[in-house]
């Protein structure tokens, strides 16, 4: 690959996936063209749907302007031949479009790399299931299934039982997070998947008769059609409850059927190295939620909303259990009393019913009494069945919980308590189906215990009574300026200016005391009353629902402590577990510090917050820390922060020894590269030793979220990828680097952050370069998420990580990722250290995974589209800026390519589904960036153009095609 170039097609890789996957988007994309032609047309012209026979260009479609036309016909020239002239003709081409049909060539492109996308997406699932059934080896080294990964510990000297074990107090908690820049629209990503379940069909086609194959063909060219027709632009900012309905929504239609199949393929892959299955209350994997509960800086975020979220995903909870139970009424109908606990519990039933009955004056019966009577089961068919009994009673609880949580959730008072209880916890609910569980393996019918009944089970334990557990997080100084209100009430001045020890030694005092600290009509400021609220609210509510309070920009003990007590004075009898994050690069290095100050602190260490809600797993006592990894690659390049990142892992994992402490480390990633994100199995690997213990914690993002967990297949596959890294990483933990790597990877770190801030924080006028050559502005009007871009007011230092990284890679650019990287490499090669650096790449996975990862990025770098932003937009003062920017990609590409041996950017047969998904994608986003910078330069010439409308619509397409084609927004 050249460097610096547009698009590079990795001719030297064509196989047969290329193959498939190119024959696959161009089946969607004829389908789609036919449903476009379909427009005002009879119904002979819509069902004629012989993709072999259709066409895959523009013709012959009304509604597509001719100019759109025309950019087609040259941007399909252009990707056979990308060179500078064609590139030109692109550029001269769209000068000559008006807004409207820029408008809707964007809207094109979106579409067709939005196909590119869920093909691409259906093949992963395509090729692991081939994997899977022994036709094919994996090509990467960013995952391995389950049989692979017990070999490999087999190999190493691990038995199975050990194996086993390890599995069994195994736990990943994936937390899902809003995204601040989430650009695609739920309604549209509901469709992607009936799209991608077409797909699927499609693959197993040869099984559907001819009129099952035409029916399948017009769904989905109607849902085709359906997306066409979608506004893809939101006209209003989504609500934290929005937000919070979609995570929701993405549990209840992929991941509450993938769950149980990704526990059926664990115990098949157990009884293939001859171990029992799991226990059921064995938790592989749980669920965490920021959405609605993420208040750091962001004001909508309140304590009633908050409350009312709570008792959202308790509905949605309570009404996946109730189909469950639903369905379960019609497999369990067995004439038997069933086991002597079954019928004692059938008693208690009848027992609480007749007092209830006598209570209330109603008439006393002896038998269980189902209120749900509008239903097709009910308790008077079913006297005999001894089963279908308890289940009415359990679905009765469930029908109450929905009413209950339901009514919560819409802000109406809640219900009175009274007669038949809802659910209050977990553990009532798997009490209540164990008992059935237990009876019919007592009873002689374990067969029919191990279905869907055990489905339920493992369910129920993973997800609880919410679904998702909900993390609280707030900023330090929020709490900070709760207790300056509290101590300047009593006359103890303001704690703010206090000292860290005069903090700590109050802080630790009051913990102790047993009097109430702050009155209840503290006169304070509104920002602080939401505070106390929300502590207010978590008592109130109790902390089952809840996971964990971090809290962001922790920089010294006394904010952990601070927490701690305002937990107490508000009344909360079991304590949400505190964590901290630390996000700087200082903050990072200050970490261990801090949390060996908070060791050394006897209430605390006496006190810790109470263990992950995980049966099987139980650790005590243990402490959880979160790890920022966007700010740290915003404040120092993404070099320093990870080598940052990795020191600050070590030096905890080894204060928590001495201390006999458990670690549990909690891993803020992003979805782009920049702010953590990339293969996920790759990074676990490549963690510290001890690091990972059998526990992770780690956050999903927005359209991360859509990308690994939108289908029920594609989140079956992550769980595996995600059970069998954790697995790996706790027992063949990598070896720790010789001084010879960490002395090299110190310098490397050290020459990166010099050069990148030289570059982004020490040149003038940097920031205003930033601002004209990306889409930063802009982006501030497009209605993407809940919170706002910036924390406050001020330069590139008060802008959050997010949108920083979002504007890079709108233009491609990708800056923050490699700026600095380039420098620092060429230094060591200049020093005859370049020898040692390809053996730290091919001998220590941290240093192999952060070059790689690298290495993607710049695959997906486009010097021509970035160096097309700054030519159309760019002020000529501010241009000479830039010249730094691509020498140092020059020297990062250049630098990459020597540690590596390879002549070209992601040129091994480890990196073929990275080659695979670039090869579909990049062809498309070359127009789209066109479109969208000269979206840009019309919007800025005038203030309040007559089409600022249709342009600020088609800037607003632009974006969502950029991310669709990078695979990431920020």
């Amino acid at each position: 690959m050249s460097k610096g170039t547009s698009n590079s097609r990795f001719t030297s890789f064509v196989d047969a996936d290329f193959f498939l996957l190119s024959k696959d988007v161009k089946f969607i994309r004829t389908v789609f063209l036919q449903a476009l032609r379909s427009e005002g047309a009879d119904e002979a012209t819509f069902r004629k749907l012989d993709p072999d026979t259709l066409s895959d260009r523009l013709d012959g479609i009304p509604s597509i302007p001719d100019a759109v036309r025309g950019l087609f016909e040259i941007s399909i020239a252009y990707e056979s031949d990308p060179s500078d002239k064609s590139f030109k003709a692109m550029h001269n081409h769209v000068q000559t479009m008006n807004a409207n049909d820029i408008k809707v060539a964007a809207r094109l492109y979106l579409e067709m790399l939005n196909h590119a996308n869920l093909v691409e997406r259906n093949h992963r699932v395509r090729r692991w299931r081939e994997v899977k059934r022994g036709e094919r080896d994996i090509q990467s080294k960013s995952s391995q299934t389950l049989q692979q990964t017990f070999k490999v510990l087999l190999d190493s000297g691990f038995t199975p039982e050990g194996i086993r074990n390890a599995l069994v107090s195994q736990n990943t908690e994936l937390v899902f997070t809003a995204h601040p820049t989430q650009a695609a629209r739920r309604s549209v990503l509901n469709k992607n998947s009936r799209v991608s379940e077409f797909l699927e069909k499609q693959d197993n086609s040869n099984f559907l008769t001819p009129v099952q194959k035409n029916e399948m063909l017009h769904d989905l060219q109607a849902t085709l059609m359906s997306i066409w027709r979608t506004n893809p632009v939101r006209r209003h900012k989504p609500t934290p409850e929005d937000e919070s309905r979609y995570g929701l929504s993405v549990v209840e239609q992929s991941i509450w059927e993938a769950l149980p199949e990704h526990y059926h393929a664990v115990d098949y892959a157990l009884k293939e190295i001859g171990q029992p299955p799991l226990p059921i209350d064995c938790c592989l994997l749980t669920l965490g939620s920021w959405m609605g509960g993420d208040r750091d800086g962001n004001p909508f975020v309140t304590a009633e909303l908050t409350r009312r979220v709570v008792h959202l995903s308790k509905w949605r909870a309570a009404q996946l259990y109730w189909g469950e139970v639903d369905k379960l009424l019609w497999d369990l109908s067995i004439a038997s009393r069933g086991s002597e606990a079954l019928q004692q519990k059938l008693d208690d039933i009848a027992g609480e019913s007749n007092v209830a009955g006598k209570a209330t004056g109603a008439p006393v019966i002896k038998k269980v009494v189902s209120v749900a009577a509008m239903h097709w089961q009910n308790a008077h068919e079913h006297s005999g069945e001894a089963y279908r009994q308890l289940l009415l009673h359990i679905r009765d609880r469930l029908t109450k919980t929905i009413t209950y949580a339901s009514d919560v959730a819409a802000g109406k008072p809640a219900p009175p308590m009274t007669g038949l209880l809802p659910y209050t916890t977990t553990e009532q609910l798997a009490s209540d189906v164990f008992i059935i569980y237990n009876s019919l393996h007592e009873c002689g019918d374990g067969i029919l215990a191990e279905g869907r009944l055990k489905d339920l089970l493992r369910r129920i334990h993973c997800f609880g009574l919410s679904l998702t557990r909900l993390d609280i997080r707030q900023e330090s100084t929020r709490h900070a300026d709760a207790m300056d209100a509290v101590t300047s009430h009593l006359g103890l001045g303001e704690y703010s200016t206090w000292k860290e020890e005069t903090k700590v030694q109050y802080l630790t005092n009051e913990l102790h005391s047993q009097r109430p600290l702050i009155p209840k009509d503290l006169k304070c400021s509104d920002a602080v009353r939401e505070v106390l609220d929300t502590f207010d609210m978590i008592a109130e509510v109790g902390t089952s629902p809840f996971g964990a309070y971090v809290i962001s920009m922790t920089r010294s003990a006394s904010d952990v402590l601070a927490v701690r007590l305002l937990q107490k004075e508000a009344g909360v009898k079991e304590h949400m577990r505190v964590v901290p994050l630390f996000e700087t690069k200082e903050d990072l290095e200050n970490a261990p510090g801090c949390m060996e100050l908070l060791f050394n602190n006897s209430w605390y260490k006496a006190n810790l917050s109470s263990p992950p809600q995980v049966p099987n797993v139980g650790w005590s006592p243990h402490q959880e820390v979160m790890l920022g990894y966007s700010d740290s690659a915003k404040d120092a390049g993404r070099l320093a922060s990870v080598w940052g990142l990795h020191k600050a892992q070590e030096a905890l994992v080894k204060i928590s020894q001495n201390h006999k402490i458990k670690l549990n480390l909690f891993h803020g990633r992003g979805g782009s590269v920049g702010r953590g994100g990339g293969p996920q199995y790759l990074a676990t690997l490549s963690q510290p030793a001890g690091s990972v213990q059998g526990w992770m914690r780690v956050t999903v993002q927005g359209e991360v979220i859509d990308h690994y967990f939108g289908l029920s297949s594609i989140a079956s596959h992550t769980m595996e990828r995600y059970t069998t890294s954790v697995l790996q990483a706790t027992l063949k933990p990598p070896g720790a680097p010789s001084e010879e790597y960490r002395v090299i990877m110190e310098r490397l770190s050290e020459a990166s952050c010099a050069q990148y801030r030289k570059i982004v924080y020490e040149t003038p006028m940097f920031v205003d370069y930033f601002r004209a050559a990306t889409p930063d502005f802009e982006l501030k009007g497009l209605n993407l998420g809940s919170r706002p871009a910036k924390r406050k007011q001020g330069g590139i230092e008060t802008l959050r990580a997010i949108p920083w990284m979002f504007a890079w890679t709108q233009t491609r650019l990708q800056l923050p990722v490699w700026a600095g990287v380039g420098a620092a490499i060429q230094a060591e090669i200049a020093a005859g250290n370049l020898a040692t650096l390809q053996a730290m790449y091919k001998e220590w996975p941290f240093f192999q995974s952060t070059v790689e990862l690298l290495e993607m990025v710049l695959a997906k770098t486009n010097k021509r589209i970035a160096g097309y932003y700054e030519k159309l937009l760019v002020p000529g003062e501010l241009q000479s800026i830039s010249k730094e920017v691509w020498d140092e990609l020059d020297r990062t590409m250049d630098a990459i390519q020597k540690v590596t041996g390879r002549s070209e950017l992601l040129g091994s047969e480890d990196n073929s589904n990275s080659r695979l998904a670039i090869s579909t994608r990049v062809p498309l986003v070359d127009p789209i960036n066109v479109l969208q910078a000269n979206v840009m330069s019309r919007l800025r010439q005038e203030d309040n153009p007559p089409s600022y409308q249709e342009l600020f619509d088609a800037f607003a397409i632009s974006v969502q095609g950029v991310a669709a084609g990078m695979g990431w927004t920020g």
